[in-house]
């Protein structure tokens, strides 16, 4: 067994080391004389550069044939590299190469690419091939190859100068090459995709399945001259092709044609893009199309061949996939040719006849069309339209329609000599559209126009719109239009426009909210078709439209008059009217073209109305959809300009009267030059400006306010009234977009009435800011003085209020103080028990509710007051407790204080140690006052000056600024009020020491507080 396996593997051996010799030999030794023969055999048939990677050759890869591959293959011209592949691989039979006969068995061409380009000159880069002027000493091909194998080609014709490009992939392409006397042919099929086609700039068809059978070239090799035939396959759409090229100079000669299948009518409809688009469909087996394009001529990149189309269809019938309408009987027949000089000037179409119908409905259309530059038109056609077949044919889910649409078209003549043929009196043009009761109705809106009548008539350059009326919603509708010359609009050039007059009148129309329903998809479609409509740029439009009575819901107008001028680039607002039971409102605007992309509006509001509730035309929002909230759009600028006047206007639960607003708004700028209006308790005039900063609003200006003689409870009730609802704060919410800015509130009235507390002239002056309001001057009389306010008011999120006043009080009767202020203990303080005047000045902190109620229990102040020619006359205090003085002096006692001090803490009144000069006798003066307890003070009285010194001496000393003086005999006494009745008794020196202890330390208290709430406030 093992000499027997010996044998075998000697054997075997024997057999692989002539074939690992030969392996050897030819990639050592011939593989440099292959490599010679095919650089030879380039060199001498190309002008072009080529390169390859390597040259790989194999006498096993494919025994008992050699095989020579070569890679990384490259042929440029110029700039552009016109072929690449991978690998090309060529096989040739080992014998035949002793022989000296390089006979081809298969060629391999894998992943080649090819570009055919001509740039924008016209020229064209591709492989030159040199002219051979003697016989090849090189290598004798053998053409006769019966496999040519092609994968994976990528082949792109450019053509910059025409505006054409072709991109297609070959998947796969088998062909056989053939020899015959002085011809080369080459035989087979393809596969592949045409990924892209343009034709003079525009998209004409991309991912289209493409196919050659049984195709047949053949190259005559003494003239060049090529000739093919085959069937050529797009979709399922099959062309025969057949014809000759032959390479003249830069170009072509060439006669080829392309015959369609006329059983394939549904393969060559499935060709047009639009057909793909709708879902149409051709259902009828027994239609024809007959399909000839015959192209002939000498073509090179920037010279058209000779085109000639011919075309028929007969009994083609075609339906949208899914509706029951059906395009029926259509038959045509035509040709197309570019004639002589293969341009659009030579062009010429014809139609024969061509002929549809659905149902009901017809279209015919007859004539030609000579030279495309300038258009010779001879063409007739007519059309009768019932509405109820489009609907079953295109079936618009929110349009029906009903009624009949005949067009008629009779052209004859050049399109450029149109305009002057509508100064004669024989038309060239003649066409008319007449409407015969259609109606239409859009869903879900309800939108309704019935029985529409009229024509559209067009005659030369002219067209008019003539008796069109209809009913829209219930209200009748009357149109009419003209326009002398509508030829801009058809060769939109430059220069030249078309100006047209277009009248719409309705009368009596009334719509509800059910009518202008729309769910949120069509909405959003309406939105982006607005944006997306653009004006005709050559059309001047002037537009009226007038409503003799319109009404939406609850809201009527009398009559509406709005004229419109309308470009491309600007609008004309010159006449808006609308005339309420109110009164008159008028609107006019302009729009005009920018050197930006933005477009600058400018808008005139003028009204004048008796009355006007805000409430009827839109109610306050709880919450704001962040999604669904608009600013002004970026691509316009808005100018509006504003004179309303109003007799009365009714906003929430305020109302007003003659109100008039003058105001300009831009660039979202807004300057108010005036907002006067009256309300129950005066008249106020105001301007601000409202400047957009760095996306917030800052509020400046003045309001002046004239106030009537007021009562404040009145004036807080008509506040509580009117007010907004208090709203929470979102802990989520933003930065405040709206910020006051040095706002200047002036206040004027003649009398203002508290309780019973009276004061005239008053006059403030406030600035609001952000955060608070500075009370620069507040004036007013009272108690027969002169009083002077001053400082800062502040409120919170809660809208409590808090105000910190200065207080500059002079010449203030004692006596109407008192009186005022002496609360149940009338028989104590009045006004028949003192006199004198007074000078106040210091500061108050007052806090108010959101009611602007005075919280009493939260105030806190510190005036300074001084007394001056004071008298207590009658004083029971005085004369009850000082019997033992002679009555005379008793009664009417003299007396000063240039330095009183009185602290507000809470609902307390307090008064520190002070000294009152007396014309009985110098008094040392410390007490309180509250709501509840009522008065409490003690006296320190002079006993020296009150029995030892002269009536006329303290007198004296009362008027003269000098300091009080105690001498050494002092008297104390304590006064409490108790059921609003005043007790007077005497106490110990030591009780009175305690008490003014226990006052001082509550008067340091409130002082500090006092400071804090100061620092606070300057803060």
């Amino acid at each position: 067994m093992k000499i027997l396996l010996r044998l075998v593997g000697v054997i075997a051996l024997l057999l692989f080391l002539p074939l690992l010799f030969l392996e050897l030999a030819v990639s050592v030794w011939y593989k440099h004389d292959v490599v010679q023969e095919l650089q030879f055999l380039a060199n001498e048939s190309l002008e072009s550069e080529i390169t390859f990677d390597n040259i790989e050759v194999s006498a096993l890869r494919h025994f008992p044939e050699l095989t020579i591959s070569v890679l990384g293959l490259s042929i440029k011209e110029d700039k552009y590299e016109v072929l690449y592949s991978d690998r090309m691989g060529m096989q040739i039979n080992l014998l035949d190469i002793y022989d000296n006969n390089y006979a081809l068995s298969k060629i391999e061409i894998i992943r080649p690419r090819f570009l055919a380009p001509v740039d924008s000159t016209g020229q064209k880069f591709m492989i030159r091939v040199k002219k051979k002027t003697s016989p090849s000493t090189g290598l004798r091909l053998m053409l006769d190859v019966p496999a040519i194998e092609i994968r994976d080609a990528l082949i792109i014709i450019n053509n910059e100068y025409k505006g054409n490009r072709i991109r297609m992939n070959i998947e796969k392409g088998d062909f056989r090459l053939r020899s015959f006397d002085d011809l080369l042919e080459f035989k087979g099929d393809a596969f592949g995709v045409l990924d892209t086609m343009i034709s003079k700039g525009r998209l004409s068809q991309t991912a289209v399945p493409i196919a050659a059978h049984q195709s047949t070239l053949r190259l005559n090799t003494l003239d060049s001259r090529i000739l093919f035939d085959g069937t050529l396959q797009l979709y399922n759409a099959h062309l025969k092709a057949y014809g000759l090229l032959k390479p003249i100079g830069y170009g072509n000669m060439l006669d080829i044609t392309l015959e369609g299948d006329e059983a394939r009518v549904n393969e060559y409809v499935a060709l047009i893009p639009q057909f793909q688009t709708l879902n149409f469909h051709q259902h009828n087996p027994d239609a024809r199309l007959q399909l000839t394009i015959h192209n002939s001529g000498y073509v090179d990149p920037v010279t058209f061949p000779n085109i000639d189309i011919l075309f028929e269809m007969k009994d083609a019938s075609f339906s949208r996939a899914g509706l029951p309408g059906i395009v029926d009987s259509v038959n045509f027949r035509g040709h197309f040719s570019n004639g002589k000089l293969r341009n659009a000037k030579t062009s010429e179409m014809v139609i024969d006849f061509g002929r549809a119908k659905v149902d009901n409905s017809f279209f015919a259309i007859q004539g030609y069309i000579r030279n495309f530059d300038d258009p010779y038109i001879d063409m007739k056609a007519s059309s009768e339209i019932e509405l109820e077949d489009v609907n079953e044919l295109l079936d618009f889910p929110d349009l029906e329609m009903a009624g009949s649409i005949r067009i008629h078209a009779d052209v004859k003549g050049r399109m450029s000599e149109l305009e002057k043929m509508r100064q004669t009196k024989e038309p060239h043009f003649n066409g008319e559209i007449i409407f015969e009761n259609v109606w239409l109705l859009k869903k879900p809106s309800n939108i309704k126009i019935e029985q529409l009548h009229g024509k559209v008539v067009v005659k030369n350059t002219e067209l008019s719109m003539q008796n069109l009326h209809a009913r829209y919603n219930q209200a009748k509708i009357n149109i009419s239009g003209h326009t002398p010359n509508f030829m801009p609009l058809v060769e939109q050039k430059s220069g030249r426009k078309s100006h047209a007059q277009l009248s719409i009148i309705l009368d009596n129309l009334a719509l509800t909210e059910a009518d202008l329903v729309m769910d949120k998809k069509e909405d959003k479609e309406e939105a982006s078709n607005l944006a997306a409509f653009q004006f005709p740029d050559f059309l001047n439009l002037n537009c009226n439209i007038i409503f003799n009575q319109f009404a939406y819901e609850d809201y009527r107008a009398e009559s509406i008059d709005i004229g419109l001028s309308l470009t491309s680039d600007s609008m004309l607002l010159h006449k808006g009217h609308v005339k309420f039971d109110q009164g008159d409102f008028w609107l006019e605007g302009v729009s005009r073209p920018s050197t930006t992309e933005a477009k600058n509006y400018e808008i005139w509001l003028k009204a004048d109305l008796d009355h006007i509730n805000t409430n009827n035309y839109w109610q306050p929002k709880t919450a704001v959809n962040k999604k669904e909230s608009s600013t002004l759009p970026d691509y316009a600028a808005f100018t509006v300009h504003t004179d309303l006047k109003f007799k009365s206007l009714t906003h929430d639960k305020i109302t007003l009267q003659d109100i008039h607003i003058v105001s300009d708004m831009q660039d979202q700028n807004i300057h108010t030059r005036t907002l006067d209006f009256s309300f129950p308790y005066g008249q106020v005039q105001s301007r601000f400006d409202m400047l957009l900063i760095d996306s917030v609003y800052h509020l400046e200006g003045k309001s002046t306010v004239a106030l009537t003689a007021i009562d404040i409870d009145s004036i807080k009730q008509y506040y509580n009234t009117i007010k907004p609802q208090v709203q929470k704060e979102d802990s989520t919410s933003k930065e405040s977009t709206f910020i006051i800015d040095g706002y200047t509130f002036e206040l004027t009235a003649p009398q203002v009435n508290y309780k019973d507390i009276v004061a005239d002239q008053l006059a403030i002056q406030l600035q609001l800011n952000e955060n608070h309001i500075r009370l620069d001057h507040a004036a007013f009389e009272l108690f027969e003085g002169q009083i002077n306010l001053s400082g800062i008011i502040k409120q919170d999120k809660y809208s409590e209020v808090k105000a910190f006043c200065n207080i500059d009080a002079k010449h203030i009767d004692l006596g109407s103080l008192t009186n005022q202020f002496g609360g149940p203990n009338k028989e104590l303080f009045s006004k028949k028990h003192f006199k004198g005047e007074v000078g106040v000045g210091g500061q108050v902190l007052l806090q108010f509710n959101h009611k602007l109620e005075h919280q009493e229990d939260e105030m806190l102040g510190k005036i300074k007051v001084s007394l001056s020619n004071g008298e207590l006359m009658e004083f029971p205090p005085i004369t009850e407790s000082l019997k033992f003085i002679k009555q005379a002096n008793r009664d009417t006692i003299l007396l000063a204080n240039r330095n009183l001090e009185v602290l507000f803490h809470n609902d307390e009144v307090l008064l520190p140690r002070t000294v009152f000069k007396t014309s009985l006798s110098n008094i040392e003066f410390s007490g309180y006052h509250n709501k509840d307890i009522g008065f409490g003070f003690d006296l320190q009285v002079s006993v020296g000056d009150l029995l030892f010194k002269s009536q006329k001496k303290k007198r004296k000393q009362v008027r003269e600024n000098k300091q009080a003086t105690f001498g050494a005999i002092k008297h104390y006494l304590q006064a409490r009020s108790e059921n609003g009745k005043m007790h007077i008794q005497s106490m110990k020196k030591k009780e009175y020491r305690e008490d003014l202890e226990r006052l001082n330390h509550r008067y340091a208290h409130v002082d500090s507080t006092l400071k804090m709430m100061n620092l606070q406030i300057a803060q």
